[in-house]
């Protein structure tokens, strides 16, 4: 019995609602006070509606009552007076019913009112009746002012009977107005509670989606090792799962192009290595002397080699960009800026060009990952001089601006064409202007400096430079302080 109540209880916390059971339990909770409110409203005004009908039913029955008796007596005095003058036998019995059925009325009225007040008006009226009987009756007197108090009492309690009907009435109205008004307070009370219910639901499920995107955005930076542990609905942690599983065959992928990549560029280096070598022994003459046709071949093959030697280090530094782990680390960038200068030199002796560097950056040394941004000037520079005519000049700025390292690299070459700024991150794409200069490039560099720049968690953007070539602006967060340096 244990075991099996763990299990049950184990199932029940592992069973997850799906959506539309979250939603349908949603608009049940929000709905819950207002079906509340509703119901003892309801409840309210039937019990209120009771009171209205019987408060119709009372006045009807007193209203009947008292006008058959009015009938009555109006009937009894003329009876009476038509006695006093024709002493008929018949016209006596008449007038003993009369009075008889007069005192049954009021006795009615008596019986039929609930509240004191009404039953002291119906006394009132009962004892000036027998009061008259007693006198017109038994004593046998004929004077006709013996009726004037009853009619007086009778003209007073009709307009005071109309004043309670209409007070009941009035008071009744006032009685729902007061149930409406409280009834619509209510309502406006819980609107808020069911829109924060409602709102509820939905901020919880858009903070499931917005960390489903979270861990989508890591899974496209290449962030292999993320934990992917997705709560909230049935459908949500199914597609947690599915999530782990694109990771698991993203990373296998990742592994496998990475692999191949390796790979394969050692292997090209070394017949490529032999190669050099071998033309190297040709155009020495050491084999043999050769003439000038053939001195041309070597050298077109040489330049070729050359091409084919530094596409194979654009390989193996885009494969380092996709697997390394770089470090925060503190540089001066005075000394990266002699470092990049130094790697440039040749190149700059044998085009004329130069460098122009404009650098605001403090003395003191940044926390930055230094070998990722070496690598982000070095194939910019690269990529502006290659553009850049003989004798030509590549500006490069350094700042700081908002806790970000600012690099601005621009030339004055031939440009990017509008249609070529989509596509010139992308791996080994050569533009229509790279077709047109007398060196060229693997297609990998500018693929290097993105995927740099996004691993730096920076930004980076190209525009036009005026009056001509172009302008890569990159921002990089600095780290304001480095894990184990106090």
């Amino acid at each position: 019995m244990p075991a099996s109540f763990a299990q049950k209880y184990k199932a029940i916390l592992a069973w997850r609602p799906n959506l539309i059971g979250q939603f349908l339990f949603s608009t049940l909770l929000s709905l819950l006070p207002l079906s509340l409110v509703v119901i003892v409203f309801l409840n309210a005004l039937n019990k209120q509606l009771a009171v209205t009908q019987q408060i119709v039913s009372d006045n009807y029955q007193i209203s009947k009552s008292f006008n058959n008796l009015k009938q009555d007596l109006n009937s009894l005095e003329r009876a009476t007076r038509q006695n006093w003058v024709l002493k008929s036998a018949s016209l006596d019995e008449l007038i003993i019913d009369k009075w008889q059925s007069s005192l049954q009325s009021v006795d009615e009225l008596i019986f039929l009112s609930a509240r004191e007040n009404y039953k002291q008006q119906w006394q009132k009226l009962y004892d000036e009746l027998t009061t008259a009987h007693q006198k017109l009756v038994t004593e046998n007197l004929q004077d006709a002012q013996l009726f004037i108090p009853v009619s007086e009492l009778v003209a007073q309690q009709t307009l005071w009977l109309r004043d309670q009907n209409e007070k009941k009435i009035t008071d009744n109205q006032r009685q729902l107005k007061v149930l409406q008004n409280s009834f619509i307070n209510w309502l406006v009370a819980l609107i808020p509670l069911t829109l924060l219910v409602s709102g509820g639901f939905l901020w919880r499920i858009s903070g499931r989606l917005k960390g489903l995107t979270s861990v989508i955005d890591k899974l496209g930076q290449g962030h292999w090792q993320q934990k992917i542990a997705v709560q909230g609905s049935a459908e949500l942690v199914e597609l947690g799962n599915k999530l782990q599983w694109v990771q698991a065959q993203l990373h296998m992928l990742e592994q496998q192009k990475d692999t191949f990549l390796r790979h394969v560029t050692h292997e090209l280096k070394t017949p490529l290595a032999s190669m050099v070598e071998g033309t190297d022994l040709l155009s020495d003459e050491i084999v043999g002397p050769i003439n000038k046709e053939q001195q041309a071949v070597l050298e077109l093959i040489t330049q070729s080699m050359l091409r084919l030697r530094t596409m194979i280090d654009s390989l193996l530094s885009y494969n380092a960009i996709r697997t390394s782990k770089d470090s925060i680390n503190e540089i001066e960038f005075s000394h990266l800026i002699n470092k990049i200068n130094s790697h440039f030199e040749h190149r700059l002796l044998a085009r004329e060009q130069t460098l122009s560097w404009q650098s605001s950056l403090p003395a003191q040394p940044i926390a930055v990952a230094a070998e990722l941004v070496e690598m982000i000037l070095i194939q910019l520079i690269s990529n502006g001089l290659k553009f850049s005519d003989s004798g030509g000049c590549v500006n490069i700025g350094l700042s700081q601006s908002e806790g970000k390292l600012v690099m601005v690299v621009s030339d004055q070459g031939c440009g990017i064409q509008e249609q070529d700024k989509v596509q010139i991150f992308s791996a080994f794409y050569q533009g229509k202007n790279a077709k047109d200069t007398t060196v060229q490039g693997s297609g990998l560099g500018l693929t290097i400096v993105k995927e740099s720049v996004e691993q730096l968690m920076g930004t980076l953007k190209v525009e036009h430079n005026e009056p001509s070539g172009c302008r890569f602006i990159i921002q990089i967060p600095i780290i304001s302080k480095i894990k184990g340096v106090s």
